[in-house]
């Protein structure tokens, strides 16, 4: 019998779903599956009501003609409507369709024209969010490539084969249309996938599910030369030197190549996912990294080549040297990047005080002294913290209601993520494995028994973590207990790394079909963090130390959709890992900003390469892409549209008394303010005052726009607003902030008589100092400032401007947050802003029950903070500003954890 949600998607068609018409389907399938319960099919529909999403934007250095739009309407889409119509069966949606289309063809527009005889080389990338959908993206752009007339493509993976292994699986479903195993093997079997919607259309494969590209494969092409195929040739490679240095071989076997000729006259298109991780020449120019020069080779076999990369995290593929001499993989032609639909969970919807996701954020304190920072492959696990047991617990607890909700998916995964030796993920997988053969065992036993399983400590415990997590699920506790059993009885535990053996892999495929699917509990580190897609992740435990913006990011496969239980995912976090969350999705958010500016202004790919290497926040990961051969580098920031913030504040009573003194001669200095509801402004503040008062405080170096010169220990950001580079940096607007704190005795401000008045203080959070001999203190969740304080200093034309610019942001880009953020009213500054925040700390927080520093813990109930907020301005060499910086310092920070991995790494 057909599936009632299949027939519905085929009335849907590419309408946008309404309530009317989710009314009118539900009608029709009730007298199509009179006896089936058609429930479950009614909430799959519903999720997809008020799906919105808009296409991406582009750069483009315009070198090539645009040339899909002359030729749309003769190319037979042949391998392209078989694909839109997989993706309807599968619930796809009119608007996300119609996204897809235009995305697709923006892209191939950009790559070369394979019409075209003359030799052509086109390099782009790709942007889009962790787990957001990049691979149904290139899947569209494979198909429509075939479709218009390339003839070998290949798909570069990450580093294992297990990815590789996933990849091919979903190219197999959403071009291949046959099962690459049986098409190696010279069986063409039953069609599956997108194969459904076509006749007769089968694309040559070399590469298979079960296996890399191999000399041997090639025997499924009967011996047809490449140039002589009807057909595309698609391979799914992972990122090794084996099977690329084969592949070349191979190309170099073709008859056009052995009859003189130094390239093959076939367009080639090579997709280059996770392009940051083991692309990237990680090794001087003039002799680049195996994996690098392969790629390059690989391209150079072909006088007709596109390189696409995709990627999340674009910050190393624009650091390559874009010199064309150099025929690096710089994306020279074009970079696009593509925006998530508003059903995507990513880090604003988690990590911004007012995400839509925010519930999923469970605190954890715990694990320090299980997995300390800097352990090694030796260190001994001695437990599981309670907050892993709890995170167990919850996950068990997702799986039953999961089931009760009938839902589609049946695979459930959970992730643990707290090492990067693999010696330690076993140890922790073990002891992962050994609680929860004890719990499972209880739940069997005990659980179902209306009475006696409250005498079992665990399933009480169980019980708790319902009340706590769950209680609003739908379900009440005794029918969950009742169901708890058969749902996770089949749950795994498997430690996912580079030395996993064949039988302990996901495997999600071979139990497509199965009632239960695949259940896991993955424990892993790097590897799990690349590509690889845990199915039906619902409970996340993370514990990691690295503050590389490219790292955390990819480790966060928590991001992505989860229809119809993201009320039930959960992730563990300790609370500076969610604080480098936040930052990352603040810069993120700003390099796209970035990028919709230069689009608007239609500047090439080149200018977003420069704005990446000088965003202050991403001052330390350009560091560790240049620090691969130096003791110290030479790096250049902007600061052009850019909040700083001293979020790390000196607790030594020296720096301190330091810090009251300068800002009371400052202020005192500076006249009688503006009264501003319970702010005191000034305007027109000389640059130079401002240098001045800034050289006086007693700034900690972890604040990144403050990090000292390596050889002067001066702050290069001071002697910038001091030389005055910029007219428009010359007049600042200085304000003192006041808050619901005691009055800050030392600083009186002056009135136009003589009269003085005592400033408030602002009363903030301050993290409880690891180390008691701790020289700095951070502000909790390093917040500093209010968004509403970007407002100060701009008129009402300016608000009103910045708010409908935000407004028309939103409307452009479904998954922006609705609340308006600072950076939209810095934005339209005309002046830089210096605020000036006098804190007391607030201590125990009352309502959350969790304990902060105190005002003995930190020394002092005063101390001085800055905030500098710096309108956009015209970014020349000249405008920018020089640090060095160290190795030294970037392991005091924690930046180069991850680049000290050896054989016992993951």
């Amino acid at each position: 019998m057909s599936d009632p949600s299949v027939t519905a998607m085929g009335i849907i068609g590419t309408q946008d779903l309404t309530e009317e018409l989710l009314a009118d389907i539900m009608s029709k399938l009730s007298i199509v599956f009179p006896t089936l319960d058609l429930e479950p099919t009614r909430k799959l529909l519903e999720a997809k009501i008020g799906l919105s999403m808009s296409s991406g934007e582009g750069l483009s250095s315009r070198e090539h003609d645009p040339w899909v739009a002359d030729v749309k309407a003769s190319i037979k889409w042949t391998y392209w409507d078989a694909y839109v119509k997989q993706l309807q069966s599968q619930g796809f949606t009119g608007p996300i369709l119609r996204v897809l289309d235009d995305d697709t063809d923006n892209i191939l527009t950009e790559c070369g024209n394979p019409s075209l005889l003359e030799p052509w080389r086109v390099q782009g990338l790709v942007m889009g969010d962790v787990q957001s959908g990049k691979t149904g993206n290139y899947c569209g752009l494979i198909n429509k490539a075939a479709d218009a007339g390339y003839k070998v493509i290949v798909l570069l993976t990450g580093t294992i084969e297990e990815l590789r292994s996933q990849s091919q699986e979903r190219m197999d479903e959403g071009f291949v249309g046959q099962d690459s195993n049986d098409l190696i093997a010279g069986i063409r079997k039953k069609v599956i996938g997108a194969g459904r919607f076509r006749e007769l259309t089968i694309p040559n494969v070399l590469t298979s599910v079960n296996f890399d590209f191999l000399t041997a494969n090639q025997r499924s092409l009967n011996g047809i030369p490449l140039q002589n195929l009807s057909q595309p040739v698609l391979l799914v490679m992972k990122k090794n030197m084996t099977p690329l240095k084969r592949l070349i071989e191979f190309l170099k076997s073709q008859p056009g190549m052995q009859q003189g000729s130094s390239q093959l006259d076939l367009p080639f298109l090579l997709l280059d996912d996770e392009a940051d991780n083991a692309s990237v020449n990680a090794k001087k120019d003039e002799d680049p990294a195996k994996i690098n020069s392969l790629i390059r080779d690989l391209l150079g076999q072909f006088k007709r080549s596109t390189y696409v990369g995709y990627t999340a995290t674009p910050f190393a593929n624009v650091f390559i040297n874009p010199d064309p001499d150099r025929n690096d993989l710089f994306p020279s032609n074009f970079i696009y990047s593509l925006k998530a639909p508003n059903s995507y969970i990513g880090a604003s919807s988690m990590f911004s005080d007012d995400g839509a996701q925010r519930h999923q954020l469970i605190n954890l304190d715990d694990a320090a002294d299980y997995f300390p920072e800097k352990h090694t492959k030796d260190h001994t696990v001695d437990g599981l913290p309670p907050s892993l047991q709890e995170a167990v617990g919850t996950y068990l607890l997702s799986c039953a209601i999961r089931d009760l909700r009938d839902e589609a998916l049946k695979h459930r995964s959970m992730l643990i993520n707290v090492s990067r030796f693999t010696d330690v993920q076993s140890k922790i997988a073990d002891i992962v494995e050994n609680h929860l053969y004890s719990l499972v065992n209880d739940i069997r036993q005990y659980l179902a028994a209306d009475e006696i399983w409250t005498r079992h400590n665990r399933l009480t415990q169980l019980h708790q973590l319902y009340e706590l997590h769950y209680a609003e699920c739908g379900f009440s506790w005794d029918v969950i207990r009742l169901q708890l059993h058969d749902s996770v009885a089949s749950v795994k535990v498997l430690t996912i790394n580079q030395k996993t053996e064949a039988e302990n892999k996901l495997n999600y495929r071979q139990y497509k079909n199965t009632d239960k699917g695949r259940r896991v509990i993955a424990v892993g580190g790097m590897t799990l963090s690349r590509g690889l897609t845990l199915e039906g992740l619902c409970v996340s435990y993370f514990y990691r130390h690295s503050k590389a913006y490219d790292t955390l990011l990819q480790m966060a496969r928590w991001f992505g959709y989860r229809p119809g239980y993201d009320d039930l995912c959960r992730v563990w976090m300790d609370e500076e890992a969610q604080v480098w969350f936040t930052r990352i999705s603040e810069a993120v958010a700003e390099l796209r900003s970035d990028l919709r500016h230069m689009y608007i202004n239609r500047l090439p790919p080149s200018r977003f390469g420069i704005r990446v290497k000088s965003h202050p926040d991403l001052l330390l990961v350009t560091a560790k892409n240049k620090m691969r051969n130096a003791a110290d580098v030479e790096l250049s920031a902007s600061f052009s549209n850019t909040l700083i913030e001293t979020t790390a504040l000196l607790r030594g009573p020296e720096a301190n008394e330091r810090n009251v003194s300068a800002t009371r001669d400052f202020v005192a200095k500076l006249g009688a303010p503006e009264t501003v509801g319970k702010r005191f402004e000034w305007k027109e503040v000389d640059a130079s005052a401002v240098a001045t008062y800034l050289s006086a405080m007693s700034i900690s170096a972890l604040n990144q726009g403050f990090i000292p010169d390596a050889r002067t220990g001066e702050q290069p950001l001071v002697s910038f607003i001091k030389e005055k580079r910029i007219a428009k940096l010359e007049k600042w607007v200085v304000c003192v902030v006041q808050g619901q704190g005691a009055e800050a005795e030392s600083i009186k401000i002056n009135e136009c008589s003589d009269a003085t008045i005592t400033p408030r203080k602002r009363l903030r959070s301050f993290e409880i100092p690891r180390l008691s001999n701790s020289a700095t203190v951070r502000i909790n969740k390093h917040r500093l400032g209010d968004a509403s304080d970007e407002r100060i200093g701009l008129d009402p034309t300016e608000q009103d401007k910045a708010e409908e610019r935000w407004r028309e942001h939103v409307a452009n880009d479904a998954s922006a947050g609705k609340s308006i953020p600072g950076s939209a009213y810095r934005s339209v500054r005309s002046a830089p802003l210096l605020v000036i925040h006098l804190l007391e700390p607030a201590g125990e927080d009352s309502a959350s029950k969790r304990k902060f520093a105190s005002i003995d813990q930190i020394g002092t109930d005063l101390l001085v903070a800055v905030s500098l907020s710096f309108p956009r301005y015209e970014e020349t060499e000249a405008t920018q500003v020089t640090y060095r910086v160290n190795k030294v310092y970037m392991s005091t920070l924690g930046i180069l954890e991850d680049e000290t991995a050896d054989e016992h790494t993951d």
